[in-house]
């Protein structure tokens, strides 16, 4: 197995782990275990009380165990597990995401459920991952393949025992569950959940995939079809003062414009540069990205969001012979191009399917209040390249004549969306 996120060398846990966060868990450890020894020291009256406390503690944990582990076995009988045979795609997508994180694969289960959710599964030995249902169907492959890369991120990481301690099964627990997830393990959840979010961005290799995912779980599907990205963002200035960040740390996951924030700071850190030292250029996400972001010096000067106009945004990341990897058959393919008429920028089709839209996390991206929010795709079938209108507003043009169906593409080929005009190009 190989880890070709990085082209020298494979990725080790400690290039994506969130700083400070073993420092954080080992400090609450020891606040808790010297608050305990105070109340068992000044409150019982003699030793016999102690030895009971002590005895009390133990069984209230034993059977907090117990529960989780009836939990787990009772959820287990529910789940379908994912093979090569069995829902191929989700599990080409978990596989990819464990090479590019340079791990072994881990076992994903589907579970029937009504609600978005992922978590891990396992107390003791090797832990699987759990999606349900309802994600699968509404989140897009490089969604998923993003929350698959963050629960292997917290696998690797060693969070995956106390996470299932804290939530077990995933699903909400006693009010004293609720208070050691979110008040005594508070800035521990948080630190993890960052490092999990950039494990998730090198799981998908895509900055635009990782936010848009988060904004999707964040907000629900149809209400970020609807969002205005700058417009959120600029509520991390809600959260910037200590009031807002001590809520943050009670909060049972950090602030959502918060996780943008560091996810962004990561993908363009020189640490990031280091990890990729490959030529690449920047998504679309980063043109979204408010003042205040840029006022905090997350984004180099000459990357500001004016200067990325003039060049491709796709985050493509080649391995070290230049060519783009097999293993991703929807990976950015530099030979198949869209050039615009106007201004002969090239925009990069994607091997299997590229979407063209107003939304932010389309692969190409037309900021124009005549295109609609995904507005077409160019998908490849083994007769060649069609372009598919998706029930747009205006509609797509192809040499002059509006398309009804799924029509091929040739080279050559002309196709206009409301007022911007490409040529469908295929470099030697």
């Amino acid at each position: 197995m190989r880890g070709d996120v990085i082209g020298a060398r494979k990725l080790k846990l400690r290039d994506y782990r969130y700083p400070g966060e073993v420092l954080s868990l080992v400090l609450t450890f020891i606040i808790i275990t010297v608050l305990y020894g105070l109340a068992i020291w000044l409150f019982p009256s003699n030793l016999k009380q102690v030895w009971q406390a002590l005895a009390i503690t133990a069984a209230g944990i034993a059977v907090y165990l117990v529960m989780v582990i009836v939990q787990q076995r009772a959820a287990f009988g529910t789940l379908v597990r994912v093979s090569p045979r069995q829902f191929p795609e989700l599990y080409q997508l978990a596989v990819t995401a464990a090479e590019r994180l340079s791990v072994s694969p881990v076992p994903v289960y589907v579970k029937r459920a009504s609600e978005m959710n992922i978590y891990p599964l396992g107390l003791w030995g090797k832990p699987l991952i759990v999606i349900t249902s309802s994600m699968v169907d509404q989140m897009e492959p490089g969604n998923l393949q993003f929350f698959i890369g963050r629960e292997i991120g917290h696998i690797s990481a060693g969070h995956t025992w106390l996470r299932v301690l804290l939530k077990p099964v995933g699903s909400d627990v006693a009010v004293i569950g609720k208070l050691l997830n979110s008040v005594i393990f508070g800035d521990w959840v948080n630190r993890g959940e960052y490092t999990a979010d950039r494990a998730g961005f090198i799981a998908c290799r895509s900055l635009t995939t990782a936010v848009s995912s988060m904004l999707k779980f964040g907000v629900g599907i149809k209400l970020y079809e609807k969002l205005d990205i700058r417009e959120f963002l600029e509520q991390i200035n809600d959260v910037r003062s200590v009031g807002g960040r001590v809520t943050e740390i009670i909060a049972e996951q950090p602030y959502l414009t918060a996780r943008v924030r560091n996810l962004v700071r990561f993908a363009l850190s020189d640490k990031f540069r280091q990890l990729v030292p490959e030529e690449r250029s920047y998504t679309q996400i980063l043109e979204a990205l408010p003042e205040t972001f840029l006022r905090t010096g997350y984004l180099p000067r000459k990357e500001s969001a004016a200067a990325l106009e003039a060049e491709p945004k796709e985050l493509v990341t080649l391995s070290g012979s230049g060519e783009l990897s097999e293993a991703d058959d929807n990976a950015p393919d530099p030979h198949l191009l869209l050039i615009a008429v106007d201004s002969h920028k090239c925009y990069p089709l994607r091997r299997r399917q590229t979407r063209i839209g107003r939304n932010l996390d389309n692969d190409i991206v037309l900021n124009n209040e005549r295109v609609s929010r995904y507005h077409a795709e160019i998908i490849r079938q083994e007769s060649g390249y069609f372009i598919v209108d998706q029930h747009s507003r205006n509609g797509v043009w192809l040499n002059g004549k509006k398309i009804t169906a799924p029509t091929r593409l040739k080279v050559g080929d002309r196709i206009r969306i409301s007022k911007q005009e490409f040529t469908f190009t295929v470099r030697e």
